[in-house]
């Protein structure tokens, strides 16, 4: 039996890690004077990688995303470049020298991100009710982290925000080649765990990448639509086909309930 559990947004808090990232790097953007508007340039980026790689890893990139920004700068200076000079035309275009301010914009968001993580991770609320029952989880049952992103990105906000002490496997789309929800994705996940699909429960905030992807492969799920919402019990949220399915108010409400859950399976 096995404890499946979705990373972001079900562990740690990557939303609002992403937007103070996002809005940190907006500043970056402006006092380094790469040009233009931040917000509309990352946005219709973002656009058109996710579009482009879609069921994808790489489509959360967000090297990939500032260097179509920076793309687009450079080609917009040319379009306001007035010369016929075909020698100033091509230096408006991205040179070499540009990569060093893409890879610099990654670090940051980066840095950002992962400083909010660090900070979120010393609060109390983490500290005395959500780690402490990661790490006793972590003891009595296997623990697979089962996420959407490459591998890099996840082994970083792991290392700055869960403790030490969490005993788990991470298994990363980028590793199996396929995202959830698909086929691929889970029935990759139950052959390398070995675990008996109806002996094991997940935990996701996402209701058709964990919930639906789970259930359609006989594992129990609960859905968390947020990590830290108000509510007291748990209620079945459908039917018992083909696998159970559960809808809790918050995320250590859900890994009481998947311990007890779990214990009675081992009976």
């Amino acid at each position: 039996m096995a404890l499946f559990l979705d990373l972001d947004n079900t562990l740690l808090p990557s939303k609002p890690a992403y937007d103070f990232a996002i809005g940190e790097c907006a500043k970056d953007w402006k006092e380094r004077k790469l040009g233009g508007d931040f917000f509309s340039l990352y946005e219709s980026a973002r656009k058109k990688v996710k579009n482009q790689l879609e069921g994808h890893s790489s489509n959360r990139l967000r090297l990939l995303c500032f260097k179509l920004m920076m793309d687009v700068v450079k080609h917009l200076a040319i379009g306001t470049n007035h010369t016929n000079d075909p020698e100033s035309l091509a230096i408006s275009g991205f040179q070499t020298k540009d990569i060093v301010d893409v890879l610099w914009m990654e670090e940051r968001y980066h840095f950002h991100f992962l400083s909010y993580l660090k900070t979120e991770s010393k609060k109390e609320i983490y500290q005395t009710k959500l780690f402490p029952k990661l790490v006793d989880l972590s003891k009595k049952v296997p623990v697979f982290l089962t996420t959407n992103e490459t591998l890099r990105t996840q082994l970083l906000k792991v290392s700055s925000f869960l403790p030490d002490s969490f005993r788990f496997t991470l298994i990363t789309s980028e590793e199996v080649g396929f995202e959830k929800p698909s086929t691929e994705f889970f029935s990759y996940v139950l052959e390398a765990t070995k675990e008996n699909p109806e002996d094991s429960i997940l935990l996701g905030d996402n209701w058709e990448d964990d919930v639906l992807g789970a259930n359609r492969h006989g594992i129990a799920s609960i859905h968390i639509p947020e990590m830290w919402g108000q509510g007291a019990d748990l209620a079945e949220y459908v039917s018992e086909t083909p696998a159970p399915i559960w809808t809790a108010p918050s995320t250590v409400t859900a890994l009481n309930f998947a311990e007890l859950w779990l214990h009675k399976r081992q009976k």
